[in-house]
């Protein structure tokens, strides 16, 4: 997963998440919990709950061709 540190101002989840996704290589394994940890930490002001960016993250890695870990309950 790259390495963002924050992002200006994107006004939606899925950009950030479609940002933090983008060198990820096809096939490759996204965790749920890390994902939502990157994106609030690079876009302190989603406003987005842990349910909506779970669903961000699933949308936007399964059109990529990436595996999801659902590891958010861990």
């Amino acid at each position: 997963m790259s390495v963002i540190r924050k992002v200006g101002p994107i006004s939606t989840a899925e950009q950030v998440v479609a940002l933090l996704l983008d060198r990820a290589d096809h096939d490759d394994i996204v965790s749920v919990k890390a994902t939502m940890k990157e994106a609030r930490n690079a876009a302190p002001y989603l406003l987005e709950s842990d349910e909506e960016l779970t669903e961000v993250v699933v949308t936007v890695a399964t059109v990529r061709g990436l595996f999801v870990a659902f590891d958010s309950r861990e």
